[in-house]
């Protein structure tokens, strides 16, 4: 009994220590089975084949306007044997206008961790992308491999009116292979203050505006920086793209210089062909055959209304079962859409009673939506109820500072042009006439072919014709803006001077003579109109009351821009997506 009591703490200290490694290794086998359920089948499958364990990205933005970007790609050729892998990046980006620019990389170098170089061939594919292929032909490698790809680029920065941005994607939508973890981070060459750094970023597909990342600006070291991580691995086809946005005149301004390919070019289509006689028509026939068409066909008939001192009055429709909207008026008076008759059909929407204006802090200004009952919805005309529809949608009101009105206006403008056709003024949509001479300038020009283009320009802005009840409209028009801008104050024949102030407002918005209706009415007792709530509480006066309208209608001017670089590019901020912006490309193993 002495013996055994004495063996049994010799026992225990033996056969613990196996048991507690025993009980260990079961237990982190089971964690890891739980990591590996976790994993989507599809990359657990990949990962039994060749992937990318990690992709980091390290972007420097540099004083002058240029980037250097390291990519540490830690590629896992698994059981295969492969002589190394290859890296497509685009030199190509395609602004909204489908203009294409270039962009220049140099300084390229692919290193291993320790720093030793590997043989790469760089070549150009398609007019599209630099092809980086990396390794030895005569050798065959196998297993985890890295690879730290540098280069620089300049023109991947995007200018704009308030901002400068980099829209960069990091990995690029094309590589054969999953890659299980992704990092990006971009640094400035200068301090810059985290409240002026704006970030996004976009993972899947091509197209795809999912945001699986999140984005930190950590802690300032010896550079200012942030940091992105996806938060799932990307399979193939997918990738990530950042965006980030930081005060202006902290770089130089690079932009890329466009591009333009032989093979898209007027001449180069017309290779092989009969260039002599091709060349006599448009050099010479064409432009003398647009001047012949518009005096034939272009001029506006003899009018049976003229041109007056004073109208009071807008002008009628044809039978003269209502009068012009200020934004008919408008569009007769120069034949075009623009802003300001937006502006004027706003305003008249508000004095209606469908639209309310407020200023509810200085300079900021809200469109508020009212019933319809209130101003009668039967009375609105197409492009008014456009209008109301597109603004608001779903909601009651719109603050304009926070709203991108460009494509909603867009829409406005066309069905006001399907207005004055429809009201027969015009006998085809002036608009669509003179994009087609606008198009045929553009060609013109970018074949050397002056004359042509000059032509094409100035007939083609005049080739529109109205009809003689469009032109009696257009002089009615004229002579009620002759009345608008006299400052003749001799009103007593009008019994209500506030209800003509507010009548012909808009058509003076439309006219851009606001502030010349508006000092005719100065001294006169008027009151503020109920449409429009202003910031300020003195005393109304109605030249204040027009300089506060005219800024409103500059904020829905601003809102109905589109935000764009001075080199044709959106923002990522308004229009990203996952593989926008410069960058990207793919690649995979050969």
């Amino acid at each position: 009994m002495k013996k055994f009591i004495f063996l049994f703490p010799i026992f225990f200290s033996l056969v613990f220590p196996i048991f507690a490694q025993f009980n260990g290794i079961q237990k982190d086998a089971i964690n890891l089975n739980n990591v590996v359920d976790e994993i989507p089948n599809q990359v657990r499958d990949d990962l039994n084949e060749e992937h990318i364990k990690s992709f980091d990205s390290a972007i420097k933005i540099n004083k002058d306007g240029t980037i250097d970007v390291k990519e540490t790609i830690v590629y896992d050729f698994s059981t295969l044997d492969k002589h190394g892998i290859y890296r497509e990046i685009p030199y190509i980006k395609t602004n909204q206008d489908g203009k294409k620019y270039e962009l220049k990389f140099n300084n390229f170098s692919v290193i291993n961790e320790n720093g030793n170089s590997y043989k790469f061939v760089k070549s150009w594919i398609d007019e599209k992308l630099i092809r980086l292929k990396i390794g030895d032909a005569d050798r065959l490698i196998t297993g985890i491999h890295t690879y730290v790809i540098s280069y620089k680029v300049s023109g991947a920065l995007t200018y704009f009116s308030d901002h400068d941005e980099l829209y960069w994607n990091v990995t690029g939508n094309e590589w054969q292979v999953p890659i299980i973890d992704t990092t990006a981070s971009v640094a400035w060459p200068q301090e810059v203050k985290k409240e002026d750094i704006k970030t996004v970023c976009y993972t899947g597909v091509s197209g795809s505006r999912e945001n699986l990342c999140s984005t930190e600006l950590p802690s300032w070291d010896d550079r200012p920086k942030m940091v992105t991580k996806t938060n799932n691995t990307l399979l193939s086809g997918e990738g990530l793209s950042v965006v980030v946005s930081f005060p202006k005149n902290i770089v130089a301004v690079l932009e890329p210089k466009e591009f333009v390919s032989f093979w898209n070019t007027f001449i180069g289509k017309l290779v092989g062909l009969v260039i002599g006689l091709l060349a006599f028509i448009w050099y010479l026939i064409l432009p003398f055959y647009i001047i012949y068409r518009w005096m034939r066909y272009g001029r506006d008939p003899k009018e049976m209304v003229g041109v007056t001192t004073a109208w009071y009055d807008p002008p009628k429709t044809p039978d003269n079962k209502r009068f012009l909207t200020p934004g008919e008026v408008g569009t007769l008076g120069d034949e075009t859409v623009d802003l300001k008759d937006i502006s004027a059909t706003i305003v008249d929407l508000a004095r209606r009673g469908y639209i309310k204006i407020e200023e509810r802090a200085k300079r900021d200004f809200f469109l508020v939506r009212r019933s319809l009952d209130e101003g009668g919805s039967n009375k609105l005309l197409p492009f008014e109820r456009l209008l109301i529809d597109k603004f608001f949608k779903t909601k009651n009101e719109i603050r304009l500072k926070n709203e991108h009105l460009f494509e909603e206006v867009e829409k406005v403008k066309n069905s006001l042009y399907e207005q004055i056709v429809e009201n027969k003024f015009f006998p085809k949509n002036p608009q669509t006439i003179r994009t087609k001479y606008y198009i045929l300038a553009g060609v013109a020009l970018f074949t050397a072919n002056f004359g042509l283009a000059i032509v094409s320009f100035i007939f083609g802005r005049v080739m529109p014709r109205k009809t003689v009840d469009g032109v009696n409209a257009k002089n009615v028009a004229f002579s009620l803006r002759n009345f608008l801008t006299s400052q003749e104050r001799q009103l007593k024949f009008q019994a209500d001077k506030q209800l003509m102030f507010e009548k012909l407002l808009p058509y003076a918005v439309a006219f851009g003579v606001e502030k010349i209706w508006a000092k005719r009415f100065k001294d006169l007792n008027i009151k503020q109109p109920d449409w429009y709530q202003g910031y300020s509480n003195g005393q109304f006066n109605s030249w204040i009351f027009v300089s506060s309208l005219n800024s409103s209608m500059k904020s829905f001017q601003t809102s109905a821009t589109p935000t764009r670089s001075s080199s044709g590019f959106s923002s990522g901020f308004s229009g990203g997506f996952s593989g926008g912006g410069g960058g990207g490309g793919g690649g995979g193993s050969w």
